[in-house]
């Protein structure tokens, strides 16, 4: 597997242990509502970190441009969907905003924190 697919892939499985905590902070701040939106923020946050992994793994073994076409197209294309699925979440679905911005915020910080120190660690 290419280091950003096994990257992506293991913040992946970090995101069961990181994932209660969050969910639990915004339940103890904003209540069920808070929580529920968290799941939802997790949800989003871990799917566009796999997705990047397997975009720029895929893209790698393509060429050199293609992984700069995934770097910086993929970056703005994920951008302009978690746009929309918050808006989505927050106009359709009516989610708590402070919850779902605890949940995608604090599980990306946290999952690229915890790669980071494995990566550190590792060389």
């Amino acid at each position: 597997m290419d280091v950003e697919a096994r990257m992506g892939t293991e913040m992946t499985r970090k995101s069961p242990w990181l994932a209660p905590l969050v969910v639990g902070g915004a339940w103890l701040l904003w209540g069920w509502e808070g929580a529920a939106a968290a799941i939802v923020g997790v949800l989003l946050a871990v799917g566009s970190l796999w997705i990047t992994g397997r975009l720029l793994s895929w893209s790698a073994r393509r060429s050199p441009s293609a992984l700069a076409a995934a770097a910086m197209g993929g970056f703005v294309v994920r951008l302009v969907v978690l746009t929309t699925a918050v808006w989505v979440g927050l106009e359709v679905f009516d989610l708590d905003s402070k919850g779902l911005v605890l949940g995608i915020g604090v599980t990306y910080l946290g999952l690229l924190v915890l790669q980071a120190r494995k990566e550190l660690l590792r060389g």
